[in-house]
């Protein structure tokens, strides 16, 4: 095997800009992104940069960096060749940050230039999305490929393309996209976009340290729960080593990984040019997407455990809104398995039977009980009762069951016994009998396909994210 440092050579840091101090530009800010004046910054036409914006005009269709489409049919003719030029700008850009205001919220988007992107309530007078460039032909790059992404973790993968509107942003995210990301929650939101809220803690995210971790394991073909414990310690949080220096003479990757937290332009340089291969980027997503329904699980027990700051406010991150975001990650999960324009190969299919089976255990397991005011109906203070164990009038959707069907059994044996305590769980506390038949159904075509017999459980265990390549090793061993 070659040397642990081998593969980070096939890295070029040349194209690489420097890091900046936004944050003190934001302190009076109104609601912002920003791109900011750089010396260098990465090539359009480097492997590991994201595509630009495809226009198929023939089927007034345009395909984003994100991969969703998007149809035109509704903006007129001037608004349309406005998209088209904005579209035909190679982008260079980052997404430095995000920062809460006062019925708005501000995004720091960079490339060689700087500009703020502005979007707030109606009456905060940035009920339009604008930009700093001052675009003569709007809706100008900078805020189609903000709210693309945006609406990439919002809305996420569906078939049928979205509608954009003459503002840049998909109908679909309502009238005020501001109304979307203010429900979807600012800091939820930026876990999921890789970049900070201003003005939260200076330790680095624990997001960005567990992908961070598993990054720089899967270059070195270890399981990321295996890979340089001496930089993370003992605790369960992960919390890395601290040092006030970026620079570790004698230890090159414990340097990178101390640049990769610290500078968000390498950081998003690694991981595109980490991440090539379409599995790959499957499989990304999907952890990404346990990663969320995580943060939004811990969402709730704050606001459980009374903090104030999450319940005196107008969206407080209660189990409904909990249960949305579930309920959204299980949508895209299924998506993903559905509109792909290839069969998904058996490693993506794991980490999607991975999330499915994650997010089914903890709603069971850890959430049969009240959030929220005696006063509620069960189903909106139990976070069990609304996704699983409550009365519904459509069992079509039945929540994840759905995600587990798309599988096939050979990819989805593994987990049989993680699948079985669940049913004997949700046989327990009550649930709608179609649901529990179409759970049981799906376990006896589970055993009949593997001959009766239960198999090992693959690491679908709930653990840190740093664990993800460790249970895929291991799910191949028990297949």
């Amino acid at each position: 095997m070659s040397p642990p440092t081998e593969r980070f050579k096939k890295l070029s840091l040349e194209s690489m800009p420097p890091t900046t101090r936004l944050q003190s530009r934001l302190q009076h800010a109104e609601v912002e992104v920003e791109v900011e004046d750089s010396s260098s910054s990465s090539s359009s036409s480097d492997p590991g940069s994201e595509p630009d914006f495809d226009i198929d005009e023939d089927e007034d269709l345009m395909v984003s960096p994100s991969r969703l489409k998007y149809s035109l049919d509704l903006l007129d003719d001037e608004t349309r060749d406005n998209v088209v030029r904005a579209a035909e700008v190679p982008s260079q850009f980052v997404l430095r940050g995000c920062q809460a205001g006062e019925q708005r919220c501000f995004f720091l988007v960079t490339e060689p230039v700087e500009y703020t992107v502005r979007t707030g309530s109606e009456a905060s007078g940035y009920g339009v999305p604008s930009c700093t460039c001052e675009s003569d032909d709007p809706p100008c790059r900078h805020i189609l490929w903000l709210f693309d992404r945006i609406a990439g973790q919002v809305l996420g993968a569906r078939a049928t393309p979205y509608t954009l509107t003459r503002h840049g942003y998909p109908a679909e995210l309502g009238g005020n996209p501001y109304d979307a990301i203010a429900g979807f929650h600012l800091d939820t939101l930026a876990d999921g976009l890789h970049c900070d809220v201003v003005g939260q803690s200076p330790d680095p995210n624990p997001r960005r340290v567990r992908e961070t971790r598993e990054l720089l394991a899967s270059l070195n073909d270890v399981p990321a729960d295996e890979y340089r414990p001496d930089l993370f310690g003992d605790n369960s949080n992960n919390s890395p080593r601290k040092g006030k220096r970026a620079v570790v003479r004698g230890d090159l990757e414990q340097t990178v990984f101390r640049m990769l937290l610290r500078n968000d332009d390498f950081f998003h340089y690694f991981l595109s040019s980490a991440s090539l291969r379409p599995g790959e980027r499957n499989e990304v997503r999907f952890r990404g997407l346990q990663l969320r329904a995580d943060a939004a699980l811990a969402g709730l027990q704050q606001y459980a455990d009374g903090d104030p700051s999450l319940q005196a406010i107008p969206k407080p991150k209660d189990v409904a809104w909990c249960a949305a975001h579930l309920e959204s990650v299980a949508r895209q999960v299924r998506a993903v398995i559905h509109t792909t324009d290839r069969p998904l190969e058996a490693p993506e299919l794991r980490a999607a039977a991975r999330t499915a089976v994650h997010v089914l255990e903890r709603v069971v397991s850890d959430f049969d009980r009240d959030a929220g005011p005696a006063s509620l109906p069960a189903e909106e203070r139990n976070l069990y009762r609304r996704l699983i164990g409550g009365a519904r009038d459509d069992d079509s959707d039945d929540f994840v069951i759905d995600v587990l069907d798309s599988i096939p059994p050979e990819v989805l044996g593994p987990w049989i016994d993680d699948l079985a305590a669940v049913e004997r769980g949700i046989a327990e506390k009550g649930a709608p009998a179609a649901y529990l038949a179409r759970l049981r159904s799906l376990l006896g075509h589970l055993r009949e396909h593997s001959g009766g017999a239960t198999a090992t459980v693959a690491g679908s265990k709930r653990g840190s994210g740093g664990q993800f390549q460790a249970q895929d090793r291991r799910a191949k061993r028990a297949r």
